[in-house]
C-alpha cells in the first residue's frame, strides 16, 4: 500500500484533538515496529513531535476517530444551505428537479472512516478548503446534469468534486496566503497535490477509477498548459473536463468579492481555450442573470488614468516580447516552452480585443465608458498574472535555470527575473481593490 505521510496534515490531524475529542481507535506503529500511540488514548497537538520522528506503518487517518466527524447528513445539509442562501448556486438548481438530484449525489458520497476522517481535518482545521469542495462539487454536478450522466456518474464526479483538494492538506498552509510569493520547490510541491490527493483515493475501494482520475486532472487544461502531466482536450476524462472548469468557477466565487461574478466572467473569456467551450457556456448563461453590480461602474471611475497605466504595462510586453526572440535562442528548452506559453497567450488577448497591438484602437472605440474600461482593466490584470505564471512554470520546469552558468541559459534567467520585477512593480500601482487571479493555483 502507498504510504503517504506529511508533516503539514500530521500537524493539522493533531491539532484536530485540540478542536474536539480524536481517540486512536488502533494502536499507531511506526515501520520498525515501534508502539507510539496506545489504542484508546486520546490524541492531541501533544503528540505531533512523537509522531513526526517516525515513520508510521499506515497513514495516520486509519488510526483516528473524530467524536463530531463528517457525515453525508452534514454534507446534503450544507449543500442544501448553499443553495438557498446563494444565489449563483441557486441557479444552478434552477431547472425542475435539479434540486433533488444534486443534493442526493451529495447525501450519496460513499465516506469510509479515513476520507471522512481527513475531512473532518479539512473542515475543523482548514474551513477554506472544506467550503470550497463543496461549492465545487455543487457546480460540478450543474455542469454533470447538463451533460445527461447518469446517476452512478454524478456520485462518482460528486465524490471527485468534493475530494479534488483533499491532496493540498499535505501542503503547509502559509504558503497558500494570497500575498504568498512561492519559491520553485513551493511550487512544485503545489503541482503535486493532485497527484497526492489521487493516491489517498486510489487506496479505497469505495470509489470507482474514475474519481482518481478526475482528482488527478482538476487543474490539467485543454491547451496543455495544466498541470501536473500537461494533458490536453480529449486526453483527459469527461470527470477531469468538468473538474478543472468547476475548481475555477467555485475559487473566482470564492472571493465573496465585489464583482465577482464579472471578473469570472472576465476570467473565461480571457482563457477560453483553457476550458470545454460547451460548459464554459453554460457558466456564461448563469452569470448572465446576475444584477449588474455597482462595483463594476465605480471601478471604471479611475477612467484616463487607468487608460494610461494599460498602454504602460503593453508598453512592457511589447519590449519583453521583442527581447524574448533574443534570449530564447539561447536557451533551447526553456526558450522554446516561454516563447509558446506567450504565444498561445497572446492568442487569448486578440480573441478577446486585447492584443497589444490592439490597445490603441480598443482606447478610441471604448472613450470615457466607464464600465468598459473596468473590464479592460480586469482583463489586462488577469492578463498580466498569467504572464507571470509562464515565468514560475519556467522555473519549475526548468530548475537548473536557478544554478546554471551556461551562457545562453544565464541570460533566459536574468532576463525571466527582470520581467518578474517589471511586472511586480506594474502590479504594485494597481488599485487595492482587484483581487489576484485564481488560475494558478
Amino acid at each position: 500500500m502507498v504510504k503517504i505521510g506529511d508533516e503539514h496534515y500530521l500537524k493539522a490531524a493533531m491539532q484536530l484533538g485540540d478542536l474536539q475529542t480524536v481517540v486512536a481507535h488502533e494502536a499507531v506503529y511506526s515501520r520498525k515496529g515501534i508502539k507510539l500511540v496506545e489504542r484508546g488514548v486520546r490524541v492531541d497537538g501533544r503528540l505531533y513531535q512523537r509522531l513526526l520522528n517516525h515513520k508510521l506503518q499506515v497513514p495516520i487517518d486509519h488510526s483516528l476517530s473524530a467524536e463530531r466527524t463528517v457525515t453525508r447528513d452534514e454534507l446534503h445539509d450544507q449543500a442544501e444551505r448553499f443553495l438557498a442562501e446563494r444565489p449563483f448556486y441557486g441557479r444552478l438548481a434552477a431547472r425542475p428537479g435539479d434540486r433533488g438530484t444534486l443534493l442526493d449525489a451529495i447525501g450519496s458520497i460513499a465516506l469510509p472512516k479515513p476520507i471522512a476522517f481527513r475531512l473532518t481535518v479539512a473542515r475543523d482545521c482548514r474551513a477554506a478548503v472544506f467550503g470550497h469542495s463543496l461549492q465545487a462539487s455543487l457546480i460540478a454536478l450543474h455542469l454533470g446534469m447538463r451533460r445527461n450522466l447518469a446517476a452512478a456518474e454524478l456520485r462518482a464526479l460528486a465524490a471527485a468534486a468534493l475530494l479534488h483538494d483533499i491532496g493540498v492538506l499535505h501542503i503547509d498552509p502559509e504558503v497558500l496566503q494570497a500575498d504568498h510569493r512561492f519559491t520553485s520547490a513551493e511550487r512544485r510541491q503545489l503541482h503535486a497535490h493532485p497527484l497526492t490527493g489521487a493516491m489517498i483515493v486510489q487506496q479505497h475501494p469505495e470509489y470507482p477509477p474514475a474519481v482518481a482520475r478526475a482528482i488527478l486532472e482538476h487543474h490539467e487544461r485543454h491547451d496543455g498548459t495544466g498541470y501536473p502531466r500537461g494533458l490536453k482536450g480529449r486526453e483527459m476524462s469527461m470527470m477531469g473536463r468538468i473538474m478543472l472548469l468547476a475548481e475555477v468557477v467555485a475559487a473566482v466565487l470564492d472571493k465573496k468579492a465585489r464583482g465577482s461574478g464579472k471578473r469570472l466572467s472576465v476570467i473565461l473569456r480571457l482563457n477560453h481555450v483553457k476550458f470545454d467551450r460547451e460548459m464554459s457556456q453554460g457558466i456564461f448563461e448563469l452569470l448572465k442573470r446576475e444584477v449588474v453590480d455597482d462595483a463594476d461602474v465605480d471601478r471604471g471611475q479611475v477612467g484616463a488614468a487607468r487608460l494610461k497605466r494599460l498602454r504602460e504595462e503593453f508598453g512592457e510586453w511589447r519590449q519583453a516580447r521583442a527581447e524574448l526572440e533574443d534570449y530564447a535562442a539561447g536557451a533551447r528548452a526553456a526558450g522554446a516552452f516561454v516563447a509558446g506559453r506567450v504565444e498561445l497567450l497572446e492568442r487569448s488577448l486578440a480573441d478577446v480585443g486585447l492584443h497589444p497591438d490592439q490597445l490603441s484602437s480598443v482606447s478610441v472605440d471604448i472613450g470615457d465608458q466607464q464600465t468598459a474600461i473596468a473590464e479592460l482593466a480586469m482583463l489586462a490584470h488577469e492578463a498580466s498574472w498569467q504572464l507571470k505564471e509562464i515565468i514560475r512554470d519556467a522555473f519549475c520546469r526548468f530548475p537548473t535555470l536557478h544554478t546554471t552558468e551556461e551562457p545562453g541559459e544565464r541570460a533566459m534567467r536574468d532576463w525571466l527575473g527582470r520581467l518578474d520585477g517589471r511586472l511586480n512593480r506594474a502590479g504594485d500601482k494597481r488599485s487595492a481593490d482587484e483581487a489576484p487571479p485564481i488560475l494558478s493555483g
